[in-house]
Parts: C-alpha cells; sequence; structure tokens
C-alpha cells in the first residue's frame, strides 16, 4: 500500500519563488480537483471504465503536481487497468484521492 503525503514543494519549485503564480498554481488545483474526483467517481459509480480511465488520466497531473511520486506511478497501472475493463484497485486509488482532497482543503 502507498502512503504519501502530498506536498507543495513541486509547485513551489514551479513557481520559482514567485508567490502570485504560486498561489495561482494553487487556486487552479483547488478548484479543478474536486471536479475531476466527482467525474471519476461519477464514471466509476456508473462502471464506465473508459471514461474513469480517461478521469485517472487526468488526476495524474494534480497527483504529479502534489509530489506523489509513488502515487503517481500507482495511477499509471490503474489507468490501464480500467481500459481493460478491470476496477479492483479502486479502493486504494480511493486512498490517494482522500489524502489529496484532504491535503488542499487545508491549503
Amino acid at each position: 500500500m502507498i502512503t504519501e503525503t502530498p506536498d507543495l514543494n513541486k509547485i513551489k519549485y514551479i513557481a520559482a519563488d514567485s508567490k502570485d503564480f504560486e498561489y495561482e498554481l494553487i487556486s487552479i488545483l483547488k478548484e479543478e480537483l474536486p471536479l475531476e474526483i466527482n467525474q471519476y467517481y461519477l464514471h466509476l459509480k456508473t462502471q464506465d471504465f473508459i471514461k474513469c480511465a480517461a478521469d485517472v488520466h487526468k488526476l495524474k497531473h494534480k497527483i504529479s503536481i502534489l509530489n506523489m511520486h509513488k502515487s503517481y506511478e500507482f495511477a499509471i497501472i490503474y489507468e490501464d487497468e480500467l481500459k481493460l475493463g478491470d476496477d479492483k484497485s479502486s479502493l486504494h486509488f480511493d486512498k490517494i484521492l482522500n489524502a489529496m482532497s484532504t491535503f488542499i482543503s487545508k491549503i
């Protein structure tokens, strides 16, 4: 089981000491992440695994920006599983999404 904690280190690196750009990246993340997570759960509930795979693909970028390397690697595998109609890793992916949601709600 992957147990990683999201952080802002990659965002700070990308922003290169620009607090305005850092704030903009965080604002986008706070706006988009809940929407993308909701979309993923909608497709998971209806067992539309192809759309779920596309959702995971989009969420991988958020996972990466939150500096969660192992979770990103897991998301690659999970995306491929979904493309094959297999959602057996969804509970573990839930934990990643919950960690991200909790983190962004506190920043």
